[in-house]
């Protein structure tokens, strides 16, 4: 009985452990892909469905300083004039943002040209 008792404990705490490497290791946006945006325009208000926030078109550059014209929505007004990091997920939908003071210098050097 003790022995059943122990084995039991042990799973249980086997499965919690695991549970918590799973939801803690793996970031929720991790389908997502990270871009460095400058914005220069308010975005466009949108209404669709359930959903309520701004729509974006500008230049995107990945980390390694290539640059991309993407669309994106945003639940939330970014500043404009600002710089941003921001994670897209493939439905086109803003995961996560991050106002950054200046974009890394392999990306700054891209966007000057």
């Amino acid at each position: 009985m003790k022995n059943k008792k122990g084995l039991l404990l042990a799973l249980a705490g086997l499965l919690i452990a695991l549970c918590v490497v799973f939801e803690y290791g793996m970031p929720s946006d991790a389908a997502a892909k990270a871009y460095f945006v400058d914005v220069n325009t308010n975005g466009e208000a949108i209404q669709k469905n359930h959903f309520s926030g701004y729509k974006y078109t500008l230049k995107a550059y990945k980390k390694d300083g290539s640059s991309e014209n993407i669309t994106f929505y945003s639940p939330d007004k970014l500043a404009k004039n600002k710089k941003f990091k921001i994670h897209v997920a493939n439905n086109q939908f803003v995961a996560n943002y991050k106002q950054v003071k200046k974009l890394p210098s392999t990306i700054q050097y891209y966007a000057e040209q």
